[in-house]
This record gives structure tokens, C-alpha cells and sequence, in this order.
């Protein structure tokens, strides 16, 4: 655990600044969580998000539209995006999350991806002040299991309108139609990034930039809490729920 700063981008009036210390947390928890495809992050941030004050990250939300559509068909660029991108898009988001006076927890869904992305992220949250915390999280699960989520998990067209128009949060089938979306009875489609050949691709870059990111959490004094999800993520998601709240900033 380590403590960052994270302070307005913007100087305030005396009477805003006056109500923001009535309205504004005192601090931010900041919940990096990565992990291997199909272990459940994604999940874990849809759940835990939904709470009052907690707000979840998705780098792709922003960055360019170019960036992803460049990104997104080629298994070797397969989650790749430029660093200054990467740095612009964590900068802006955390000066809007510095501006809302009920945000005290940010959960990054897949994020870091790499060790250069740890250094972006931590050196961001150096900016701001007061301090946050920050608790980064390393979800697994065993091989069987991640082969089983990737084959069964659809995606919703219809409710997610990603940028490209390659949905990504896991859709809730109907009970007696595992094609159809149990929210707005749309057509359910396999996720594209789980076809096998893009699979075994972000497995493997998962795998290559794994040691690294560990590495350089350690670098800043920073332990890795790991979660396992291998017998569901519902159960890993009650195991993660009493960390959030214990390390919150509001009690």
C-alpha cells in the first residue's frame, strides 16, 4: 500500500473552496486491477462499481477512436497504445475524478498492462493532493477455467455502445436463452476478443508483461493483493468488497 496525492486542477474561489471541504472526501482509494483474459476483472469492476462514491476506469473510453481501430484487429498490436496517449488519457481522467466531490474510490478495470504503465499511473497520482491509497490487485485463476469463461461469455451490441463497435463488458443471458440479453432481449455475440487466435494473443502479452508489472509495483513500495477467482467471481467479489471498505477513505 502506498499513499498518493490528488488534488483540483483548477484554482477555486474562497466560497467554492469553502463548500468543497464540506462536500469533497478526504481521500481516494485507487484499485488497479490486472490480471490474465477472462479471469473476471471486467466483471469485478461492473460489481463493485455500482456503489455510491466508486467510480471504474476503462482506458478504452479514453483514448482516440483511431487508437483502438489501429489496435484492435492486429494480434500483434493487440492492446497496444502509445505511452503519451496512455499518460494524457490517466491525467484527465483523475483531474475529472479531483472535481467530484463524491468520488473516494477508482477501480481500473485492466490496468496496468505493463511496467511503464505503473510508473504512468503512479506518477499521475504524485500530482494531486491530499494523499490517496492505492491497492493494486492481481486477479487468476486456473487454465481450465479461463478457457471455459472465454468460450461461454457474450457481449450486447445493443446495450454497449463501444466506440468501435467491439463490446467488451460481459452481457447476463436470459435464463432460458443464453443468446438472448436478459436487459433489452437483444442478440448476444462471442466476444471478438475471444476468438482463439486473439486469445492465445493477449494470453500471451499478458504473460510477458506479468513479471514486470509486479516488479514495478514493488518498486514504489506497493504490495499486490491476489485474488482468486477460480471458483466464481461472485465468491472473489465478496473476498475484495471488505478491502475496498476497510482501506476506503469514508467511513
Amino acid at each position: 500500500m502506498a499513499w498518493f496525492g490528488l488534488r483540483a486542477h483548477r484554482t477555486l474561489g474562497p466560497s467554492e473552496t469553502a463548500q468543497r471541504r464540506e462536500q469533497a472526501v478526504a481521500l481516494l482509494l485507487v484499485v488497479p486491477l490486472f490480471g490474465p483474459p477472462a479471469a473476471g476483472k471486467t466483471t469485478l469492476t461492473m460489481v463493485l462499481g455500482r456503489h455510491d462514491g466508486r467510480r471504474v476506469f476503462r482506458l478504452r473510453e479514453h483514448v482516440p477512436h483511431e487508437v483502438l481501430s489501429a489496435t484492435a484487429g492486429s494480434s500483434e498490436q493487440l492492446g497496444w497504445i502509445d505511452d503519451h496517449i496512455v499518460e494524457a488519457a490517466l491525467r484527465d481522467y483523475f483531474r475529472g475524478v479531483a472535481d467530484d466531490p463524491e468520488a473516494h474510490t477508482v477501480l481500473m478495470d485492466n490496468f496496468p498492462g505493463s511496467s511503464n504503465q505503473v510508473g504512468q499511473l503512479l506518477s499521475v497520482l504524485e500530482e494531486f493532493d491530499p494523499p490517496s491509497r492505492v491497492e493494486a490487485v492481481e486477479v487468476h485463476t486456473d487454465s481450465r477455467t479461463l478457457k471455459q469463461r472465454a468460450q461461454n461469455r457474450k457481449v450486447c451490441h445493443r446495450c454497449e455502445r463501444d466506440p468501435i463497435s467491439d463490446p467488451r463488458l460481459p452481457a447476463i443471458p436470459k435464463p432460458d436463452d443464453i443468446w438472448a440479453c436478459s436487459r433489452c432481449d437483444g442478440v448476444l455475440h462471442p466476444r471478438r476478443g475471444d476468438s482463439p487466435r486473439l486469445l492465445r494473443a493477449r494470453s500471451q502479452r499478458y504473460q510477458n508483461a506479468a513479471i514486470g508489472i509486479r516488479t514495478a509495483f514493488a518498486d514504489w513500495r506497493i504490495e499486490i493483493t491476489d485474488l482468486d477467482t477460480t471458483t466464481t467471481i461472485d465468491g472473489a467479489t465478496n473476498l475484495l468488497s471488505p478491502l475496498l471498505i476497510s482501506r476506503s477513505p469514508v467511513q
